[in-house]
């Protein structure tokens, strides 16, 4: 269905969801483990999937979280999410604001409707528009956060965009560089499941053990098993090189 055939309900869910996705530092992590639930029936329906390891203890988290729900239909499902969001922020509607949404929640990015002139650079990260991205870098700006708390190399990672990543690690940014909640790039690749640019990272010598501000490492916030056997395979790597 094309965004213009979209029920009207179906387009508030994807609203809500880019809403909840600008506001994930503003929502405790019980109401973010909920929200993923009902997102994950909302798009694939019920839970088909095997339980997540042990050791992997965010997995396991949004696993039960979506588990939970049993044989909610995707209908239900969105209803419920716009729901919870109307009973934690009941304006949201109202101070919705476009540009984006992070940690791969497909939905059409909202940047492409302002003319160039009016653009910043993290506008053109997220569009991997590498050529006005050289043009317009000044070293002043590869530390600077957005008011989403994300620096560059954040929007690069989250946007798999992989020859960024490198220009921006190459032109002075760090490739351990923290956003508001202390996580890296790596912690972005890793949660998105986005392979190249977890791959880029690990090239570059990215650190696998920093922990965000909840103590979680990029393993910890890694729910894909190719990106788990990445993961691990460089932790044994590296373990080698130490002994």
């Amino acid at each position: 269905m094309s965004d213009s055939e979209m029920d009207p309900e179906e387009e508030l869910f994807h609203l809500a969801a880019e809403h909840v996705a600008r506001q994930t530092a503003h929502i405790g992590s019980a109401d973010l483990l909920l929200f993923y639930g009902y997102y994950k029936q909302a798009i694939e329906g019920p839970c088909e999937e095997p339980s997540p390891g042990l050791l992997q203890l965010r997995a396991r988290s949004k696993w039960q979280a979506w588990r939970n729900l049993g044989k909610m239909s995707p209908i239900a499902a969105r209803q419920a999410y716009v729901h919870k969001l109307d009973e934690l922020q009941p304006n949201w509607r109202s101070r919705r604001n476009p540009g984006w949404v992070v940690h791969s929640i497909e939905s059409a990015p909202l940047e492409d409707q302002r003319s160039d002139s009016e653009k910043t650079l993290f506008d053109h990260v997220k569009e991997n528009n590498l050529d006005r991205l050289r043009e317009l870098l000044a070293p002043g700006d590869l530390g600077k956060l957005d008011e989403h708390g994300m620096a560059l190399i954040h929007w690069a990672t989250d946007r798999n965009a992989v020859e960024i990543i490198q220009f921006l690690v190459r032109s002075g940014a760090s490739v351990d560089q923290r956003d508001a909640d202390q996580q890296t790039p790596l912690h972005y690749a890793a949660s998105c499941g986005h392979l190249e640019a977890l791959r880029c990272l690990l090239e570059m010598r990215a650190d696998l053990e920093l922990c965000d501000s909840d103590g979680q490492t990029c393993y910890d916030v890694a729910d894909d098993e190719q990106i788990c056997q990445v993961l691990q395979t460089e932790r044994e790597r590296l373990g080698g090189s130490a002994s």
